[in-house]
């Protein structure tokens, strides 16, 4: 049996999410400086450096990095189950930009 889990997302703190991610990705996949890559770990860097960046480029920023890095993401996952004592294999993630056009009937 194969089972599929889609979660969508409707707000992501993209600070949150590069720091939540830098261990498990190489920090040379991420598009942004390395002194702010660097200090990542301080509070306010990301937060600061993403204000100037359009919300579509952080949506590119992401969805590249988690693409380049998801055999990693993959390992992680295992690992995490494993050490949970879950049996599990994961054969795929993805993750895509979902836009979704609203009709609306007057």
């Amino acid at each position: 049996m194969k089972l599929e889990l889609k979660i969508d997302i409707d707000e992501l703190n993209y600070a949150q999410a590069i720091r939540a991610l830098l261990p498990y990705i190489k920090k040379e996949d991420l598009p942004i400086p390395d002194m702010v890559k660097n200090a990542a770990g301080t509070p306010g860097v990301l937060e600061n450096f993403l204000k100037f960046i359009p919300k579509d480029k952080q949506d590119e920023m992401l969805l590249k990095a988690f693409e380049q890095n998801k055999v990693r993401i993959i390992a992680k996952a295992h690992k995490m189950a494993d050490k949970a004592d879950i049996d599990l294999v994961i054969s795929d993630i993805s993750l895509k930009e979902q836009t979704d056009d609203v009709v609306v009937i007057n």
